[in-house]
C-alpha cells in the first residue's frame, strides 16, 4: 500500500518480523544517529536488527523466557534495543519512568512481578535496592558485551525461530495520570502492531524526526520509534531538552512529535528572535501577504518563510503533538509559517493514538477523527451531547495487570471507557471536554469541566499556568504568572471579559496567583 507523499506502507505480523525486513529492504541506511559526548554515532538498519537478534540471545541463554524485563534509563539506543530485545525472546518489556524516584520504581517493579532490571549508570540505585529480589541484571554501561555474547551463541538460542502469540502481553506500562495510584495496562503485538500501521495509514508524515517524547510514554515509544522503524525512516536521539534545536538542525527532520508545551516554546521564539532582530513588522506583514496569495491558490510559504523553517533544519513540515489541549491560536500561527501541527488524542490503553485531526478540512478545537479501524462513541450523554468517550478497536489493551476491579470499571460490552468527557460533532469530528474525574460538580446538578476554562483563561496574556477547581463552594483559578506585572490585567480580564463569555454557573468566582510553577507530571501536565 502507498499513500500520498509516495512512499510504501507494507504489513509485517509483528515486530521480530518488523526488525528483519526492514533490515532485509533497507540495510544500509540510517537508522538511528546521536551525539555520544561529542562524537557523532549512526546506525544502519541491519545493524539495529542485529544488535536487536543479539541482545534477545544474550536473555534467551541466560534463560529468561516468558519473564517480564524492566526497562529504567534515559532515552538512548542502548534503551531501545533493549525494548526490542525483550520482546523478541519472548519476554515482556516494563519501561519505568526514568523521573521516578527509586523507592517509587521499586514499587513497580514489584507490583508488575518482573524479576530482571536492565538499568542505566544513573539509576544503579534501584538495582541495590532490588539486588535481593533479581534474578538477572544489565546496566547499559555493559551493554556491548552482552550484545557479543549474545551474538556468539545465536546459533544456540535460535531467537529467530521462536514462535510468537500475537495475544499475548508483551508490554507492561504503568499509566502517568495526573491523579491517583498508577495502574499497569497490558499491551500485546496485535495492539502495538494495529496501532503502528493504522497510523502510519492515516496521518501520512514526512521522513525523518528527532526523537524528544521520554520512551517509557507509548506515545514517544510509538510516534518517535516504531513508527519510524516500520517506514525505514532515521530517528535522531534527542541527547536532553537543552540540545532540542541543536538536534533538530543537526537531524533536519521532515516532522517532529512533541507536547504542547514545546510547540508554544518554539512558537514563542520564533517571534522573539523576529522581534530582537527588527523583523517582527516585516513577518507581520508576510503574513498578510501569504495569505492574500493562498486565498487565490498561490501557496508561497516555503519560500516566504524559509529562515524561519531554517531555524528548524530547514525541512520541518509537520508537528505532531498530543496529551493536552494546544491553542487555535498556535496551529493557525504555524500555518501561517508553512509548518503543520496535528493534534490528535491519545491514551496509554490504546496503544496509544485513537484519534488524528486530519491534513485537509480538519476543525480547529478537534482533536480529528479516530484513526482507521477504530470506533468511537459517547456514553451518558447531557444535554449538550456531552458524555464520556469509548474506543472499539485491536488498539485497545488487554487489560489492566492483576488489577480485575480496574478492568470492570473500564470495559463495558466491549467497548474501553476513557474517562475523557467530549462529543462527536454530525460530521465524525472529536472534541474533548475534560476528565470525568476532574469535573466540578455544582450544588443546581451542573457540570463544570474545569479543562475547558482553563483553555479560556490561559489565552489571556500574562498568565503562564492555570487550574481550575472547587474551594469553599466557589469555582476558583489559581494562576502562575512568570511576569507579575500582568496580574491586574489577568483578573479585569477574567472578572469582565471570561466571564460574560460564558454561562453564570461556570463564571470564576476566585481568582488566586502563586508564586511558583505548579507540580507536573513527566508528560508535563499539572497535577492535580
Amino acid at each position: 500500500m502507498s499513500n500520498t507523499r509516495g512512499y510504501e506502507i507494507p504489513h509485517y505480523t509483528d515486530l521480530r518480523d518488523m526488525l528483519l525486513k526492514v533490515a532485509e529492504k533497507q540495510p544500509d541506511d540510517l537508522a538511528f544517529h546521536y551525539f555520544k559526548g561529542d562524537k557523532k554515532v549512526c546506525v544502519t538498519f541491519r545493524k539495529t536488527a542485529d544488535d536487536a537478534l543479539a541482545l534477545a540471545s544474550y536473555f534467551a541463554g541466560l534463560g529468561i523466557s516468558d519473564g517480564k524485563i524492566a526497562l529504567y534509563g534515559e532515552n538512548s539506543y542502548e534503551w531501545i534495543i533493549t525494548y526490542f530485545a525483550a520482546i523478541i525472546s519472548n519476554n515482556a518489556i516494563v519501561p519505568l519512568d526514568k523521573e521516578l524516584k527509586s523507592a517509587e520504581a521499586a514499587a513497580l517493579f514489584d507490583a508488575c512481578g518482573a524479576e530482571t532490571l536492565v538499568y542505566s549508570s544513573k539509576k544503579a540505585e534501584l538495582a541495590e535496592i532490588l539486588q535481593d529480589k533479581l534474578k538477572h541484571s544489565l546496566c547499559l554501561d555493559n551493554f556491548s558485551d552482552a550484545v557479543e555474547k549474545g551474538r556468539s551463541q545465536l546459533s544456540e538460542t535460535k531467537v529467530t525461530d521462536i514462535g510468537f502469540d500475537l495475544e499475548k502481553p508483551c508490554v507492561f506500562i504503568f499509566t502517568s495520570g495526573t491523579t491517583g495510584v498508577p495502574k499497569c495496562a497490558m499491551l500485546c503485538q496485535r495492539n502495538i502492531m494495529s496501532d503502528m500501521i493504522l497510523s502510519i495509514e492515516s496521518l501520512k508524515f514526512p521522513k525523518g524526526t528527532v526523537c524528544v517524547l521520554p520512551l517509557n510514554h507509548t506515545f514517544g515509544m510509538m510516534a518517535c520509534i516504531l513508527c519510524q522503524f516500520y517506514c525505514g525512516f532515521p530517528v535522531f536521539i534527542n541527547g536532553g531538552l537543552k540540545y532540542i534545536l541543536r538536534d533538530i538542525n543537526e537531524a533536519k527532520p521532515g516532522h517532529i512529535s512533541v507536547v504542547p508545551l514545546f510547540v508554544e516554546s518554539f512558537y514563542k521564539s520564533i517571534w522573539k528572535n523576529a522581534a530582537k532582530t527588527g523583523k517582527d513588522k516585516l513577518l507581520k506583514n508576510m503574513i498578510k501577504l501569504s495569505n492574500s496569495l493562498r486565498k487565490v491558490g498561490i501557496d508561497l510559504r516555503r519560500k516566504f518563510f524559509k529562515s524561519v523553517i531554517d531555524a528548524f533544519g530547514g525541512n520541518l513540515e509537520m508537528i505532531i503533538t498530543g496529551g493536552a489541549p494546544i491553542p487555535d491560536e498556535l496551529i493557525l500561527g504555524f500555518d501561517d509559517l508553512g509548518i503543520r501541527v496535528v493534534n490528535g488524542f491519545g491514551i496509554t490503553e490504546c496503544s496509544p493514538i485513537v484519534s488524528l485531526s486530519l491534513l485537509k478540512g480538519n476543525k480547529l478545537g478537534s482533536i480529528g477523527k479516530p484513526i482507521k479501524n477504530v470506533e468511537m462513541k459517547v456514553i451518558n450523554e447531557n444535554e449538550d451531547g456531552e458524555g464520556e468517550l469509548c474506543v472499539k478497536g485491536d488498539i485497545v489493551m488487554l487489560g489492566y495487570y492483576n488489577n480485575p476491579e480496574a478492568n470492570a470499571q473500564v470495559f463495558k460490552d466491549g467497548w474501553f471507557l476513557t474517562g475523557d468527557v467530549g462529543r462527536i460533532d454530525e460530521d465524525g469530528f472529536v472534541f474533548i471536554t475534560g476528565r470525568k474525574k476532574n469535573i466540578i460538580i455544582l450544588d443546581n446538578g451542573k457540570n463544570v469541566y474545569p479543562e475547558e476554562l482553563e483553555y479560556l483563561i490561559g489565552r489571556i496574556e500574562g498568565v503562564t499556568e492555570v487550574l481550575v477547581y472547587a474551594e469553599d463552594g466557589f469555582i476558583t483559578a489559581e494562576i502562575y504568572a512568570e511576569d507579575m506585572s500582568f496580574k491586574d490585567k489577568i483578573e479585569d480580564a477574567v472578572k469582565n471579559e471570561l466571564n460574560k463569555s460564558v454561562a453564570q454557573y461556570k463564571q470564576i468566582h476566585k481568582i488566586k496567583f502563586r508564586d511558583s510553577e505548579f507540580e507536573k507530571t513527566t508528560t508535563k501536565k499539572i497535577k492535580r
